[in-house]
């Protein structure tokens, strides 16, 4: 197998893309199920219990479907263009996993900062 020492644009703007995508689609499928959340469940949502359930499973289970599919995809574009392969990772500390803890941790912030002033009263 190959390698390929100057990739073409097309192929990094095609992972760029992939990644984002996976990222946005996280996003707002987190966003779209907090907001569902809370008006179903007003009054629990204020919970501490409730927001750190909703943050251990539900945001985790959503990032591992999306950038699950973002690294398939990508593994399947670098065996494509003799670039070496993603999977499996190599250790607790590759780059991928460190990507998926700064991104969790960055959206379970962002969460909490939405759960705060839920919080306050009114």
């Amino acid at each position: 197998m190959t390698h390929l020492t100057n990739p073409s644009p097309f192929l990094i703007d095609e992972i760029v893309l992939v990644d984002l995508l996976a990222v946005l689609l996280s996003v707002v499928t987190v966003s779209i199920l907090w907001y569902v959340v809370k008006k179903i469940f007003p009054n629990d949502v204020t919970d501490l219990k409730f927001y750190l359930t909703f943050i251990l499973v539900v945001v985790q289970f959503v990032m591992v479907v999306c950038f699950g599919m973002a690294i398939i995809n990508y593994d399947a574009i670098a065996a494509r263009s003799g670039w070496p392969p993603v999977l499996p990772l190599n250790g607790l500390l590759s780059a991928t996993i460190v990507g998926g803890a700064v991104f969790y941790i960055g959206q379970s912030l962002w969460l909490w900062l939405d759960w705060r002033k839920l919080q306050m009263p009114r």
